[in-house]
């Protein structure tokens, strides 16, 4: 190869020249052939509580949102952070999604916005500026929610009552439970408070707190025995045969009382349970009369009931009971049924007279002497139901042991004493 040397300048041969641009094609070719393909790379798209992953070479983070079809519209508060968006695999883009969001003030107006984020950012957003000590239906750092609603309450002072204190409170809320629990007063069980924790706050509410505690106690009480009679005509009138002995039972109350504030209010039973079942006690007594066995005279100032009078009922000097819970003036018949059943079903005997029921309850107890003090009937308990009782006030009749003796008897004056 030839150089010819033209001043300071070497010319190429023509021959060098063909060389030259030989090599020069040959290297258009293989770097033709050999170009490096674009880089791929993942990038994680959080969009509210979707996740997307998207393999992209863009490097323009709204192109590739775009791509994604996924768009953002900033009138309805939808907002995009690209902090974490670096173009390489593993980049980031957070969306958070704006919602309707209503605010209503305690001064009556109410805002309409469309934002994301939190409670607290939503009062920002509005422009809204809480007085000190102002409180929210919803905790400052709840995530907002569409359609959510966010109430702010006014300032009430309130006065306190409770625990034995009372005391004066600034509080902000929308009812009486609201002003309890900013002012740390605590219901439970079954406390309450007047007026009622769902009343809604006035300026200088009155609230007094009611504790309520409840109490069990058990009472053993006695269950009497309940008496039968059975009638024997082989025995006579003044005999009986006591059977079967009665026995008291017994059962077990539980009661619940209710105190409010220390106080005893209500006493409920809550249950009973027989402890033990009480024995009916069985008598037999006769219904054979002997011959002239009864007088046909009235002793005089001798009880006629031969009735055994109770342990607590005594006679003073004076012929009458020393205790008695009233005293009625009335007048008495008298009456004899030989072997006959009262009323209420006992044998009919001297010492169970026949009254108006509704005067005089089945069951009273009482001590019978004439008005003029001459004659005893004594110790009687209301047994039987006399036909007098519907055209005279007041009167009884009382049994007597011969119709002799009702005859001598006839219609007198008596004075009761109720026992």
């Amino acid at each position: 190869m030839t150089f010819r040397k033209i001043g300071e300048t070497a010319v190429a041969s023509p021959l060098r020249r063909v060389a030259l641009f030989f090599m020069a094609a040959l290297f258009f070719v293989s770097v033709t052939a050999f170009a490096v393909p674009p880089v791929m790379y993942d990038v994680t798209i959080y969009d509210g509580t979707s996740v997307v992953v998207v393999t992209t070479a863009e490097s323009d983070a709204d192109e590739i949102l775009a791509n994604a079809g996924i768009t953002v519209n900033e009138a309805y508060g939808d907002s995009v952070n690209y902090s974490k968006f670096t173009g390489e695999d593993g980049s980031k883009i957070f969306i958070k999604r704006g919602v309707k969001v209503n605010i209503e003030n305690f001064d009556g107006t109410t805002h309409t916005i469309y934002t994301s984020g939190t409670v607290s950012d939503a009062i920002k957003a509005a422009d809204i500026t809480l007085p000190k000590g102002t409180a929210l239906n919803y905790a400052a750092d709840q995530i907002l929610e569409d359609g959510m609603t966010i109430e702010i309450y006014d300032i009430y002072k309130v006065v306190i009552k409770a625990d034995g204190k009372e005391f004066t409170k600034v509080v902000s809320g929308k009812t009486v439970a609201d002003a309890l629990n900013m002012a740390g007063v605590t219901l439970s069980g079954e406390d309450f408070s007047e007026p009622a924790v769902t009343t809604l706050l006035k300026k200088n509410m009155a609230i007094e707190v009611f504790r309520v505690t409840v109490e069990e106690r058990t009472e053993n009480q006695v269950i009497k025995h309940e008496t039968e009679y059975s009638y024997n005509d082989s025995l006579y009138r003044e005999d009986k045969k006591v059977l079967v002995e009665g026995v008291d039972g017994a059962k077990a109350i539980v009661y619940e009382d209710r105190y409010i504030n220390g106080e005893l209010s209500s006493t409920t039973v809550v249950s009973e349970n027989v402890v033990s079942e009480p024995t009916t006690e069985l008598i037999e007594v006769g219904t054979k009369v002997r011959k002239n066995a009864y007088p046909s005279s009235i002793p005089v100032g001798k009880p006629i009931s031969e009735m055994a009078m109770p342990s607590y009922l005594q006679i003073g000097s004076d012929g009458i009971p020393t205790t008695y819970s009233s005293v009625i003036n009335a007048k008495a018949t008298a009456y004899c049924i030989p072997g006959g059943i009262t009323s209420t079903g006992k044998r009919a005997q001297t010492g169970y007279i026949a009254v108006d029921p509704k005067e005089i309850p089945y069951g009273t107890e009482m001590y019978i002497v004439s008005a003029d003090g001459k004659y005893v009937y004594g110790y009687c308990i209301a047994a039987d139901t006399g036909g007098f009782i519907y055209s005279v006030d007041w009167t009884v009749d009382l049994y007597m042991n011969s119709e002799a003796q009702c005859v001598n008897w006839g219609r007198r004056d008596i004075i009761i004493y109720v026992l």
